[in-house]
């Protein structure tokens, strides 16, 4: 029994970090759910579509499956808790909320959006070397 108590109090740290989600991994996860679509656009489509924000790319989940829209939200704020937050809005039942990452330099190279209601959640991951937030309208105004 000692033996067992030692094993588990060595291997919890061992859990904690295997169990560290990844927006890939959500991605991934969520790519092969009903009613849940994933997207990933390069660089070279955003300029295409005129939005100019110096992504190198940009992905998207959106889960339209009520049952999961819990679940998923839950995830989804795990991955983006350890960002900054800068903006958060509730209203009539609706959230969105925007974080950022800045690199040692304070250069912003990810910023996280998510939105949900008991409809539909949806995260978009944006990575970059340089991201202005002031050109995120042009991303948003084109979903």
């Amino acid at each position: 029994m000692k033996r067992l108590i030692a094993l588990l109090i060595i291997l919890l740290p061992l859990t904690a970090v295997a169990q560290t989600t990844t927006f890939e991994d959500l991605a991934n996860e969520y790519s092969l759910k009903e009613n849940c679509t994933t997207i990933k656009i390069s660089n070279a489509m955003l300029r295409s579509m005129e939005i100019n924000i110096d992504a190198e790319y940009m992905q998207v989940i959106a889960v339209e499956d009520e049952d999961l829209i819990p679940i998923f939200s839950r995830q989804a704020k795990e991955i983006i808790c350890q960002h900054d937050v800068i903006m958060s809005v509730n209203a009539d039942g609706k959230c969105v909320e925007i974080y950022q990452h800045k690199n040692s330099d304070n250069v912003v190279t990810e910023i996280y959006v998510l939105a949900y209601d008991k409809e539909e959640a949806v995260l978009m991951y944006v990575n970059g070397k340089n991201l202005e937030l002031s050109n995120m309208g042009s991303i948003l105004n084109q979903f």
